[in-house]
């Protein structure tokens, strides 16, 4: 039985496909930074195991992938869908009122964090003789003209799995990525559980649950690599 960690866990997107997962008989295991959150998602889930791992704090992934491992043996999926937005970004503060402090926070988890997570998951399964799948929770944002630094930690993000997806192909990693458009959760602000309308050819925010039944798509491919699926409700048709 395949085993699949998955950051930012607790909620959202994170939570949706942990319960995907689980459903087509994977092993999972959460992460996240908040225990609390995460001890309500595990008994959400059957009692789920989970690791507490902050990614802004780029020491502390070969912690908690060691921790991970423990539960199960191999690790054979990561799911990087740990990320933030600051209200900065959700608010549209003007690019000329940015901050520092807005900009380091959300790169230090966006981009920063994505990058040496990535790098300690890339260690373990070298290090473990394991040609396994990492997928990165991008966004569709990545894609568009940016002026924040949410948006431009994004197009990071597509970048980056684009660029070890080649690196990783030699040692029998396979990495792509999904990028979401707006989807009914906590990060955009919504009440999960509830649809929300957008402006779009489908006319509505995607559920968590569409976008997880997505990245367990790619968590299986194995002649996928280095994509970036846009799952957006057309959005970026506009």
């Amino acid at each position: 039985m395949k085993t699949v960690l998955i950051t930012g866990a607790n909620k959202g997107i994170g939570f949706a496909t942990a319960k995907s997962f689980m459903e087509k008989g994977y092993n999972i295991i959460l992460a996240g930074r908040n225990e609390e959150r995460l001890k309500n998602a595990s008994s959400r889930l059957d009692g789920a195991p989970y690791v507490l791992w902050d990614v802004s704090d780029i020491h502390a992934a070969k912690g908690a992938i060691d921790t991970a491992h423990a539960y199960f043996g191999n690790i054979d999926i990561f799911v990087n869908n740990a990320g933030i937005v600051t209200d900065e970004d959700i608010t549209h503060v003007d690019f000329l009122l940015k901050t520092e402090e807005a900009w380091d926070t959300t790169m230090n988890t966006n981009l920063k964090g994505l990058f040496f997570a990535i790098q300690a998951e890339a260690r373990y399964m070298i290090e473990h003789n394991i040609q396994g799948h990492i997928v990165n929770v991008c966004s569709e944002m990545g894609v568009r003209a940016a002026q924040n630094a949410y948006c431009i930690s994004k197009w990071g993000a597509v970048g980056m799995t684009r660029g070890l997806a080649k690196r990783l192909a030699r040692d029998g990693i396979t990495v792509n990525g999904i990028a979401p458009g707006e989807t009914a959760t906590e990060i955009l602000r919504q009440k999960e559980g509830k649809r929300h309308a957008m402006n779009s050819p489908r006319g509505e925010r995607a559920m968590p649950e569409e976008i997880a039944e997505a990245i367990v798509f790619l968590a299986q491919s194995h002649n996928i690599i280095g994509e970036v699926l846009i799952s957006d409700g057309g959005r970026s048709l506009y």
